[in-house]
């Protein structure tokens, strides 16, 4: 959005004309389409491996998107709309919401976008698994292990499993924001003694984002992302995408 649209959205906010549940289309549709960019790069729809491209699973990741960017718009509204209410005065709030905007659309759009295409390559990574899984059945997790080394991934490094393994539901990568963990498939190996405590202990430590595989889920972004959390009153406003359409082809773009 330009300079000119952002003041445009908090001068709709002072004014009434904007609210989490009044959401400007513009808004929404920046958000989505940043995050589409990482799907569609992560995924690899432009990349010569095309027969790896699974419509119907890329149809629901990105539809996850759009789910996603809706519930995004709908939390900074409120929680502008809340700086609104504890200033008052325009100047101040201007500047408090002018913060508001830079952190949900630069510095969290930027990880969120590196997620989508972390996601997006692990569901790729998982079609390649389901299909050599009869010749390569086993996974090993594979972490980077130097300075910067999560403590969620290092006592995973070296954990094998079985690829139908319930474990790789909850610790397949990525496993928290900028994770660098792979998972190497195997022809012959030996099975990791207490790998279901060792995932356990570590899955209390990663947030609910990442306490899923995207592969299964189908979702770049987990129901259980604090987004998604809404008050009971607009659960029911959540559940039609907080009144914003999911267009069908990516047109919107050009807004």
């Amino acid at each position: 959005m330009t300079n000119k649209e952002i003041d445009a959205l908090i001068e709709g906010i002072y004014e009434g004309t904007i609210t989490a549940y009044v959401i400007p289309e513009r808004l929404y549709y920046m958000i989505a389409k940043r995050l589409l960019e990482g799907l569609y790069e992560g995924y690899g729809a432009t990349m010569a491996t095309v027969e790896l491209v699974d419509e119907a699973m890329l149809t629901a990741l990105r539809t996850n998107v759009f789910q996603f960017s809706a519930a995004k718009s709908y939390q900074q509204l409120q929680v502008m709309s809340e700086k609104l209410a504890e200033t008052g005065v325009f100047s101040e709030f201007k500047k408090e919401a002018k913060q508001v905007f830079e952190i949900y659309n630069k510095t969290w759009l930027k990880t969120e976008y590196d997620t989508a295409i972390g996601q997006a390559q692990n569901v790729v990574k998982w079609q390649e698994i389901e299909k050599t899984k009869d010749i390569l059945p086993y996974l090993r997790y594979s972490a980077i292990i130097d300075p910067n080394t999560s403590e969620i991934c290092r006592p995973l490094d070296g954990i094998v499993a079985k690829v139908d393994d319930p474990i790789w539901q909850k610790i397949a990568p990525l496993n928290h924001f900028n994770c660098r963990c792979l998972l190497l498939q195997e022809f012959d190996a030996v099975e990791t003694d207490g790998r279901q405590q060792i995932a356990d202990d570590v899955e209390k430590d990663m947030q609910p984002l990442f306490k899923h595989n995207p592969y299964f889920t189908k979702q770049i972004f987990d129901k259980d992302h604090p987004y998604f959390q809404v008050p009971g009153e607009d659960k029911e406003f959540a559940r039609t995408n907080f009144g914003l359409p999911i267009p069908k082809n990516d047109n919107f773009v050009e807004l």
